[in-house]
C-alpha cells in the first residue's frame, strides 16, 4: 500500500505534464491514428521524422558539442593553412573559367566576318547558334561555381543538421501516412497520389487522390465497426463440423469444413452495415466501398476464425466424451 501511495501521485503528475505538452498524431492510410511521443519536426519524400523532448535535448547538446569542436579547429594553424589553400584553388578556378570565357568571345568575334563570307545563311546560323551556346554554357558554369562557393557553408550546415536529425529522431514511412494531426488541431496533409504503373493500353494507373483517400480512410474506419455476427456463424460451423466428423470419420477432419467456409466467406461481397449513419455520398464513392470492404473482410475473417476455433474445441471434446455412449 505504501508503494501505491508513493507511485500514484507520481503517475498523476506524469499524466498532467504529458497532457500539458501537445503531441502530434498521424492519420494513417489504413484509417488508424498513430499517437506520437512528441512532435513532427520534418518530413521528406520518404520519411516523416518525429522527435520527443528527450531526443530534442540530446540533439541540441550534440550540435553544441560539434560546434564547439569546430570553433576550436578554426584556431589551429593547420585549418588556417587549409583555408588559404582552398581560397587559392577557388581563385585559380575562377581565373581559369574567366580566361576560357574571354577566349570563346574573342574567337567568336574574330570569326564572324569570315563565316558570313564563306558560309550559306543556314550554315552560318547553325555555327552561330553553336558558338553562342558554348559561350552561354561557360557563363553558366562560372556563375554556378560562384554560387556553390558562397553556399557551401550553408549546405554543410544543412547536411550536418540532417545527420543529427536522423540520429535523434524516430521515423515513419511517409507512404503509410495521410496527414499529420498537429497538437493545435491543425491538419497537414502529406499524402501524395502517385502512379502505380501502366495498364496494357499505356494509360497510367493512379492511386486515390486526396479526397478519394479521405473516403477510403473513412471506409476503413467504418469497416472496423462491421457486425461480429460471423462469430456465431463460425462457432456453429466449427461445432457442427467437429461433432459430425468425429462421430463419422475422425476428429482430424473437423477443421476442413470451417477452412472451406472461411475461404468462401472472404470471397463473398460485404454489405455496408445499415446501422452506420452515412450521408449518402459514401455509398456512391468507390474509394469508400473499397476501404470498407477491406476492413470488414478482415473483421469477418477474424470473427469467423475465433468462433470456429471455439466451436471446434467444444465440439471435439463433446464428441470424444459422448462417443462411448453412441456405440
Amino acid at each position: 500500500m505504501r508503494i501505491i501511495r508513493i507511485l500514484l501521485p507520481l503517475f498523476i503528475l506524469f499524466a498532467l505534464v504529458s497532457s500539458a505538452f501537445g503531441q502530434d498524431q498521424l492519420l494513417l492510410t489504413n484509417g488508424k491514428i498513430k499517437k506520437l511521443r512528441g512532435a513532427v519536426v520534418y518530413y521528406d519524400y520518404n520519411d516523416i521524422f518525429h522527435q520527443n523532448d528527450s531526443q530534442r535535448k540530446k540533439m541540441e547538446a550534440s550540435l553544441a558539442k560539434e560546434e564547439s569542436k569546430k570553433k576550436e579547429l578554426r584556431t589551429t594553424e593547420k585549418w588556417q593553412k587549409n583555408q588559404e589553400r582552398q581560397a587559392e584553388r577557388l581563385l585559380k578556378n575562377e581565373q581559369k573559367q574567366l580566361l576560357k570565357l574571354e577566349k570563346l568571345r574573342k574567337e567568336f568575334e574574330a570569326n564572324v566576318k569570315y563565316k558570313i563570307a564563306t558560309l550559306s545563311p543556314a550554315d552560318f546560323e547553325k555555327w552561330k547558334t553553336k558558338e553562342l551556346d558554348a559561350i552561354k554554357s561557360a557563363e553558366m558554369e562560372r556563375e554556378l561555381a560562384s554560387r556553390l562557393s558562397l553556399q557551401s557553408e550553408s549546405i554543410e550546415q544543412e547536411n550536418r543538421e540532417a545527420r543529427q536529425r536522423r540520429k535523434f529522431t524516430s521515423t515513419v514511412n511517409r507512404a503509410k501516412v495521410f496527414s499529420i494531426l498537429r497538437a493545435n488541431q491543425a491538419e497537414e496533409v502529406v499524402y501524395n497520389a502517385d502512379t502505380l504503373g501502366y495498364f496494357g493500353d499505356g494509360n497510367a494507373e493512379l492511386e486515390y487522390g486526396v479526397e478519394e483517400m479521405r473516403m477510403y480512410i473513412k471506409g476503413r474506419q467504418d469497416g472496423r465497426k462491421h457486425s461480429l455476427h460471423d462469430l456465431g456463424i463460425g462457432f456453429g460451423v466449427g461445432l457442427a463440423s467437429s461433432l459430425v466428423m468425429t462421430w463419422t470419420l475422425d476428429a482430424f477432419y473437423g477443421p476442413i469444413p470451417p477452412a472451406i467456409s472461411l475461404i468462401v466467406l472472404t470471397v463473398l461481397p460485404t454489405k455496408v452495415n445499415p446501422k452506420l449513419q452515412l450521408s449518402g455520398g459514401e455509398l456512391q464513392s468507390q474509394a469508400y466501398l473499397d476501404g470498407y470492404e477491406r476492413s470488414a473482410t478482415g473483421r469477418k475473417a477474424w470473427a469467423f476464425t475465433v468462433g470456429s476455433v471455439a466451436g471446434l474445441g467444444i465440439g471435439t471434446a463433446t464428441a470424444l466424451l459422448s462417443a462411448p455412449l453412441l456405440r
